[in-house]
């Protein structure tokens, strides 16, 4: 069983750098990475492509148009093409900490649990805030959960709305059999 993490992106290559780094410094192997860019500039993807170019666990998809969406669309079009058990959605600007994908797979093994979720810290502009995570609105993001892959994929983002990742975790819970597990730690960075 591994996670698929799903990373839009447009023009922030040093976060880029930074989130795939920290899947890289997983403590499990079990993880991949698909980046779906949101048609970039000439130039910004490509040193970030080359840099990781030696790590088969992580693919690159660059769209033809741009969506500028929340980065809705490029999530979406990751999902659709997602190959493993696990997915997260996350944004090219968190990071994760070492032990997140040995800790999210200790627990997502049990067929009764359906989603997995996190504690994190938010950063609000120039300040960090610890945020124990809550099935609540403005209280967990969709970059600290992780959902059974063949659930998630009968579900989108709503392109149209900002909010549309807590849009999706509500409905998911709603929508399917099984309990959610809260990993009491903090094991993800948003900024």
């Amino acid at each position: 069983m591994k996670i698929e993490f799903i990373i839009p992106t447009y023009n922030r290559p040093a976060h880029l750098s930074a989130i795939l780094w920290s899947l890289r410094a997983q403590t499990s192997p079990d993880w991949t990475a698909h980046v779906v860019a949101d048609c970039p500039p000439d130039g910004v993807i490509e040193p970030v492509m080359a840099m990781f170019a030696d790590e088969s666990r992580i693919r690159f998809t660059v769209l033809p148009e741009r969506h500028n969406d929340f980065g809705h669309t490029p999530r979406n079009t990751g999902l659709e093409q997602c190959n493993e058990a696990l997915v997260c959605m996350t944004g090219e600007d968190n990071y994760y900490m070492p032990v997140f994908v040995e800790e999210i797979l200790r627990i997502a093994k049990h067929d009764q649990i359906n989603m997995v979720f996190t504690d994190f810290v938010h950063n609000w502009g120039k300040e960090y805030i610890y945020v124990p995570s809550l099935l609540a609105y403005s209280h967990i993001d969709v970059g600290n959960v992780v959902f059974r892959t063949a659930n998630a994929c009968q579900m989108k983002l709503d392109t149209e709305k900002f909010s549309a990742d807590w849009y999706m975790i509500e409905a998911y819970c709603q929508r399917f059999p099984g309990k959610p597990y809260h990993i009491q730690k903090v094991l993800y960075v948003h900024n």
